[in-house]
């Protein structure tokens, strides 16, 4: 925490904010950055590797005892979220230690081996699921009756731009793309109870970026996009100054961009046969005519329309 609390004008001043994986890289980064901003938070982070072996209760411990000394408030959770029950309990740490919840960051992942396919580890397969796609749902279940119940509530799940496509990374692809379904599912439910539900796409020097740092993309990547970089983001989009849901930004280096679902008008084919299509493959791929749509209900009127409906 390098600025004075006074030197913010976006406070987080007594809000409880559960950051998972936050005993490095990313995670101390936005544990650090919240604190700064006034928040209490709950350091939760089981210290397992990149590969979700080996736990270490330090790592939390250590970024709890670095807020605090810096006149922040903050605790150590050291629970493994890829257990249902304990999930559930790091909610109640919070909540016991400063007797409400307003915020989680989900930010904790394992990361598989890149790894062809055919030589693809079920155990790896089963950590990053268990940690990015069943813990977020599982705090999202724990914290969401207190959010509805004081009509407030902020969560942040990270995403990776791997959903864009990557070789070997299938399996961490699987476990970030299904954030995003999360993510616009729970902002829809959430909308009527003042719960924003958001994702970051953080691009970052961390642990899972060592392995190209002596590449020149990996020296450029170090001197231009530290953690820190991502953070400012990331305590907005946890803020009451944020009315953003559902949304996917993409944060790194300086850059903030919006990455959104989008779909193109396409063709109505009065018989849509294998044939038709493949003639109109050059009209439908077309990136002309597009349309953006906040939630199904919305896509499904826009489609409708298309369509003819309502028929005269």
């Amino acid at each position: 925490m390098n600025k004075s609390v006074s030197d913010h004008k976006i406070r987080l001043d007594e809000q409880v904010i559960l950051v998972t994986g936050a005993g490095r890289g990313l995670g101390r980064a936005y544990a650090l950055e919240l604190a700064a901003r006034g928040a209490h938070v709950i350091v939760a982070d089981n210290g397992v590797g990149m590969e979700g072996e080996i736990p270490d209760q330090g790592p939390a411990g250590s970024v709890a005892a670095e807020i605090a000394a810096a006149g922040g408030a903050a605790i150590a959770c050291t629970v493994d979220l890829a257990d249902e029950r304990k999930s559930a309990q790091a909610v109640e740490v919070a909540r016991d230690a400063f007797g409400r919840i307003d915020g989680i960051l989900h930010n904790a992942s394992t990361v598989p081996e890149l790894t062809p396919v055919d030589a693809l580890s079920t155990l790896a397969l089963e950590r990053v699921l268990d940690i990015n796609v069943k813990a977020g749902l599982w705090l999202a279940r724990a914290a969401w009756p207190h959010f509805a119940a004081q009509g407030y509530g902020r969560m942040l799940y990270t995403t990776s731009a791997a959903i864009f496509g990557a070789a070997g990374n299938a399996s961490y692809a699987a476990a970030k793309g299904a954030v995003l379904g999360m993510v616009r599912c729970l902002a829809v439910d959430g909308k009527s109870h003042g719960i924003c539900v958001n994702a970051l796409a953080p691009s970052a020097r961390t642990r899972m970026t060592e392995t190209f740092l002596s590449s020149d993309y990996g020296e450029w990547l170090r001197r231009t996009m530290p953690p820190e970089k991502v953070t400012g983001a990331a305590a907005f989009l946890m803020s009451d100054a944020c009315s953003l849901t559902g949304e996917i930004l993409a944060v790194g280096g300086g850059r903030v961009a919006r990455i959104a679902l989008t779909e193109n008008e396409g063709v109505i084919l009065p018989d849509p046969s294998a044939e038709a299509v493949c003639e109109a493959l050059p009209e439908f791929m077309t990136d002309a005519a597009k349309f953006h749509s906040a939630t199904l209900e919305e896509r499904s009127a826009t489609v409708a329309a298309l369509l003819g409906y309502p028929e005269d």
